[in-house]
């Protein structure tokens, strides 16, 4: 049996082995093998044919070699060739050369043996974290007649969900409150033409075709007195929102519950629904790593405050939430950003968590994802009130020029330009009829909703500007406890820069000289677009050009930092049951994964044609993945 253990007692190896191997690129990569002669002597053809081009390359500049973790693979032994690698990698020097800025891959290394245990359990599964795919896939598999254990990190009596809506196509709440009525295949080919049809297909269709029957079931305990404090977010819909915009769709089909009745409040009515079904929960209790006889899964080892804990199972579900809380590994998961940052940005996420289900599988046998994964909006949108919140503007840089579609459909990836280019101020900008133009909005992430209210707050703001502009405003007085932004999601209160001409304006924003020239000119050339119905510059869409031409004119600036990410979203690869697969593509038995575990289920970037897929996914393939480890149980 192939026990692998706490990092507890592996701390000082680990800290020995990073000193010995800077470089350490590991054997999914993906690639073409590249390497010389010597360093190919004694390495055994699957070892060769896991590395990527990248570590082989490294193999052969360095000494070193990218290999599976000591036994981790599934069903197999060290090969003498995978012995030799190892050993060229351990007994070779310190190098300043890393590979996308990762410069630690110690959570690659299994952990050593934990033998001695303060309790020991037995079930049929074990599902690692509370989550909406944990809390999901263990009340599903309780229900089905299945032994099933949940352990939890966070203790019981401070536990909070993380989120407060989600996507759902046709839930009956939704459908009753007048929701128009999605069709799945519809929204699959929708969802697979803006991501590049990268996600794995299966789970795409499996998350459309289940979407309404699983939320119905996550909502199933909720009273009328709790659906009163949902929202719909972007429905009714107001006069000019869109459904659609350069061919791809959205739609305003969404369970918002920013009430009284919230996530941790629903999570908790399913975890009562679990346990009188049979479900154990602990709380407070930490996933350490994955046993593994004879290539399956045979048990889990935790830690809690008395101790390690051996659970024996034959099957577990990872849905630890991703690995936010770890840079190392978002160096190695995300190579597109960690080498496109520059001086004083940093990899970085509101989410704690360290990556732990990752790294148990990979610890296990499973194959690391081979492309970048997701982030949450990573790729340009920050806070507060920036650029991919205002696509009804114009966008100009530091030399006064456009550099891309403004209102690109997707508001995630919307600002993926900024990626390439200098942090140096950038600049949204209309004129007096931003009122009207920012009607036209789509239901989705950093969309704006257009209700009255809203409307007349932003000309509140507009009229502020102005007023300062001219030097009559006053300040209002405030009452204590008023005041500040507000509102939900990634959007707040923007601070306006107006004037009466565009060259007064240029001169505000700091725009001097050629760029001051350039600046009037662009929006000269980008009003000419507008009237000729196309954007011969970038392509924006006939339907939302809206010119800058009546003054009074504004402003509000963008000062890039990248790196940040809401949460990660992915890391292990998986078929269409969510069991991981191994270095072959082969499912491991006993072992899945859910939720920002999981693989595959978007591009590069997170989207959201509809406000919440992230959750929808979550809970929804959840359930799946319950019924796929159900199934494997028998």
């Amino acid at each position: 049996m192939a026990l692998r253990a706490g990092p507890k007692e592996a701390e000082a190896a680990t800290k020995e082995g990073r000193a010995a191997a800077r470089v350490f690129v590991p054997r999914d990569m993906g690639g073409l093998g590249i390497m010389s002669k010597a360093t190919n002597q004694g390495m055994s053809r699957r070892s060769f044919i896991g590395m990527g081009a990248v570590a082989a390359m490294a193999a052969g500049a360095a000494g070193l070699a990218g290999c599976a973790p000591s036994g981790s693979s599934a069903g197999g032994s060290e090969s003498a060739g995978d012995a030799n690698t190892q050993a060229t990698a351990q007994g070779a020097g310190a190098s300043d050369v890393h590979i996308h800025n990762v410069t630690d891959t110690s959570w690659m290394t299994p952990p050593a043996e934990v033998t001695d245990f303060a309790k020991e359990l037995t079930c049929d599964a074990v599902v690692c974290g509370h989550g909406f795919a944990g809390i999901t896939a263990c009340r599903e598999l309780a229900e089905q007649g299945k032994k099933v254990i949940l352990i939890e990190k966070q203790p019981e009596d401070t536990y909070a969900a993380v989120g407060n809506e989600f996507a759902a196509l046709n839930a009956k709440i939704l459908q009753e409150r007048g929701v128009p009525h999605i069709d799945p295949v519809e929204f699959y080919q929708n969802f697979m033409k803006i991501t590049s049809n990268m996600p794995n297909p299966t789970l795409v269709m499996k998350f459309a075709q289940n979407s309404e029957e699983n939320s119905n079931w996550y909502l199933d305990r909720l009273t009328e007195e709790d659906f009163a404090t949902m929202t719909t977010a972007f429905f009714p819909p107001t006069e000019h929102q869109l459904t659609e915009l350069s061919g791809i769709k959205f739609w305003p089909s969404v369970c918002s519950f920013y009430g009284e009745c919230n996530q941790t409040k629903i999570q908790m009515y399913n975890q009562a629904a679990a346990e009188e079904a049979g479900a154990e929960f602990y709380f407070g209790t930490t996933a350490e790593y994955i046993i593994m006889e004879n290539g399956a899964v045979a048990g889990l080892v935790a830690s809690d405050a008395d101790g390690y804990v051996k659970i024996t199972c034959k099957a577990v579900v990872c849905a630890c939430g991703g690995m936010g809380g770890n840079p190392d590994m978002m160096a190695y998961f995300m190579p597109d950003m960690a080498q496109a940052l520059v001086e004083g940005e940093s990899l970085n996420s509101m989410s704690a968590n360290d990556g732990r289900g990752v790294q148990m599988a990979y610890w296990a046998g499973a194959h690391l994802e081979t492309t970048p994964i997701p982030g949450m909006n990573m790729k340009g949108l920050s806070v507060p009130g920036k650029m991919n919140c205002l696509p009804q503007a114009v966008w100009i840089d530091e030399n006064g020029k456009r550099f891309c579609n403004e209102f690109y459909p997707t508001s995630e990836q919307r600002g993926y330009q900024t990626t390439f280019m200098s942090r140096k101020t950038k600049y949204a900008v209309c004129d007096n009829n931003f009122t009207e133009y920012r009607q036209y909005t789509l239901p989705q992430h950093a969309g704006f909703n257009a209700t009255e209210e809203n409307i007349a707050a932003l000309r509140e703001s507009l009229d502020k500007a102005y007023a300062k502009f001219k030097g009559t405003y006053e300040e209002p007085e405030q009452t204590e406890g008023e005041g500040g932004p507000g509102g939900h999601g990634p959007m707040t209160e923007v601070e306006f820069i107006a004037d009466d001409t565009l060259e007064g304006l240029a001169g505000q924003l700091g725009l001097t000289g050629d760029a001051a020239a350039e600046f009037v000119a662009q929006i000269e050339r980008y009003n000419g677009y507008c009237e000729a119905g196309a954007d011969a510059e970038f392509g924006r869409a006939a339907e939302v050009l809206f010119p800058v031409k009546d003054g009074p004119f504004y402003a509000c600036t963008f000062d890039p930092v990248l790196g940040e990410t809401m949460v990660t979203m992915g890391g292990i690869i998986t078929d269409g049951d969510m069991n991981a697969l191994d270095a072959n593509y082969e499912p491991i038995p006993g072992l899945y994964m859910a939720g920002n575990d999981c693989g595959r289920r978007f591009g590069t970037e997170y989207i959201t044609p509809i406000p919440g897929v992230s959750l929808a996914f979550a809970l929804v393939l959840g359930r799946e993945c319950g019924k796929s480890v159900a199934k494997f149980l028998g």
